[in-house]
């Protein structure tokens, strides 16, 4: 990977009257910037987003994923707005559990990351973390909660988010890159 890579983002729109207090810029790439630009182009970076080290190494097991029930799964969410948005963009739809071990023979910390792969969206967006210590030859339980906003893609038509009928990937792993599980959750 080279500095081309990043596109557009090398010559950012610079303030041009009357808004020189002011920048405008109309974000054409979307939401594709970063691991997101990356995926969608199949560009290998010489260091993936959630990239780390460590003295020893971890292998990830179990996946489940439990969808909650008596959650609604509209289109659109029907609560009352408050700060944030609608209260039940924050209700929690699906609970995601894996064990994580360390495999290696000195205690270590290791970063969890949960991403979802959103129907007619990016390949892959990050929608959790744990950093989690777990000693030699341990394993541990993450658990990450995924709310109806964590599911969901801006309508700009009707401007509300939606929750998209489909199957949604889910990954956890090491890094953006580095996914040790998969499953698919279908709403």
């Amino acid at each position: 990977m080279n500095e081309s890579a990043f596109g557009a983002l090398l010559g950012p729109a610079l303030p041009a009257a009357p808004y020189t207090l002011f920048p405008q810029d109309d974000f054409t790439e979307g939401v594709y910037i970063d691991y997101r630009a990356f995926d969608a182009q199949n560009i290998t970076p010489r260091y993936e987003f959630g990239f780390g080290l460590s003295y020893t190494t971890f292998g990830y097991s179990n996946l489940i994923i439990q969808t909650l029930s008596g959650v609604s799964h509209t289109t659109y969410p029907t609560g009352l707005i408050m700060e944030g948005g609608a209260e039940d963009l924050w209700d929690v739809l699906t609970t995601v559990t894996a064990n994580v071990q360390n495999t290696g023979p000195v205690d270590g910390a290791e970063v969890a990351q949960l991403y979802v792969g959103i129907p007619g969206g990016p390949i892959r967006q990050l929608r959790g973390f744990s950093k989690v210590y777990i000693r030699a030859g341990q394993t541990v339980t993450v658990s990450f909660d995924l709310t109806r906003r964590d599911l969901s893609v801006w309508d700009v038509v009707a401007q509300q988010w939606k929750l998209q009928s489909g199957e949604y990937y889910i990954y956890v792993g090491a890094s953006s890159r580095i996914l040790h599980l998969d499953g698919t959750l279908i709403i």
